[in-house]
């Protein structure tokens, strides 16, 4: 039988496996907690401040905390669960979570996708900067030679 700790580093190797978690331990951000929070609950682990630091491998409980409530406060409307959800029966639930699951993947596949682009079309319009800028200092360097004048830099 699987305990918590199994599930906390099956969830650990597949963050590190997709690169979601980062080689140098930046402090962790209220979105990068609600995923692995999400992943416990899914495996069945209740999300707490130590299984997150588990997870993630680092974090002050004291930033933990505050953090993991504001999870917690806003669970029941990112379910959308109605005062009736308890007369639904289970299956449906968690076909529901599952939907939601799928759902929140595809979203975030496709904001992956989105900051990919970007970050490519910044990277190739840094290199377009460089390359003018390079020419202006040519140009400039040219002006003034024609001049007869010290290049102005």
């Amino acid at each position: 039988m699987a305990t918590d700790h199994d599930a906390l580093w099956k969830i650990r190797q597949a963050l590190g496996d997709e690169g979601r978690l980062p080689g140098r331990r930046a402090p962790l951000e209220q979105a990068q907690l609600e995923e692995i929070a999400w992943r416990m609950l899914r495996a069945g682990v209740q999300p707490t401040v130590e299984g997150i630091r588990a997870v993630y491998g680092s974090g002050s409980p004291n930033r933990l905390h505050p953090m993991l409530r504001r999870f917690y406060a806003g669970l029941a409307t990112r379910l959308q669960l109605a005062p009736v959800a308890e007369d639904v029966p289970t299956p449906l639930r968690q076909l529901w979570l599952q939907a939601l699951d799928l759902a929140s993947d595809a979203v975030r596949e496709r904001h992956d996708a989105q900051a990919e682009e970007l970050r490519l079309r910044v990277a190739e319009l840094e290199k377009r900067e460089a390359a003018l800028e390079r020419k202006l200092k040519r140009l400039r360097r040219e002006h003034s030679d024609a001049r007869g004048e010290a290049p102005a830099e």
